[in-house]
């Protein structure tokens, strides 16, 4: 088995993460469950957005602490745990916002943006060059 990283294992584990993010796993809520128990406990959706951001930035350092604990020799296990899980309570932060902001989650179109939305500000700047290169095509075909 190869350790090299490729853009098919990549997808895989987005695509894992996603869905179990909107499925749910053994002992935790889907996306949308968590959406709901942060609407319930909040006066409005910017609130609710707010508080699911605040904790699950904890959780994600926590993981990171936790993860470390072993030391050198539980390296090579815990560096790929530790991604998964963060990409995993990212995704679901992520996809409970979608949800609360009504879209739906099971939508490709939702799926593709909750990926974009993990790369941050690289993601802004290559919409931007996409517009970009776009408009001059369109301006000058040939």
């Amino acid at each position: 088995m190869s350790n090299h990283i490729t853009e098919s294992k990549v997808s895989n584990v987005l695509d894992w993460a996603y869905e179990k993010a909107v499925n749910g796993l053994p002992g935790t809520d889907s996306a949308e469950e968590l959406a709901e128990s942060y609407l319930k406990r909040n006066s409005s959706v910017e609130d609710s957005i707010d508080s699911l951001i605040r904790w699950q930035n904890a959780k994600g350092v926590t993981s990171g602490f936790l993860t470390g604990l072993g030391g050198l020799i539980t390296l090579p296990v815990a560096i790929p745990a530790n991604v998964a899980s963060v990409m995993y309570v990212q995704i679901r932060m992520i996809a409970a916002i979608a949800h609360m902001r009504g879209y739906d989650l099971k939508d490709d179109q939702v799926k593709t943006f909750v990926f974009v939305s993990l790369t941050g500000q690289g993601a802004a700047d290559i919409l931007k060059l996409a517009k970009s290169l776009l408009r001059n095509t369109i301006r000058y075909p040939f």
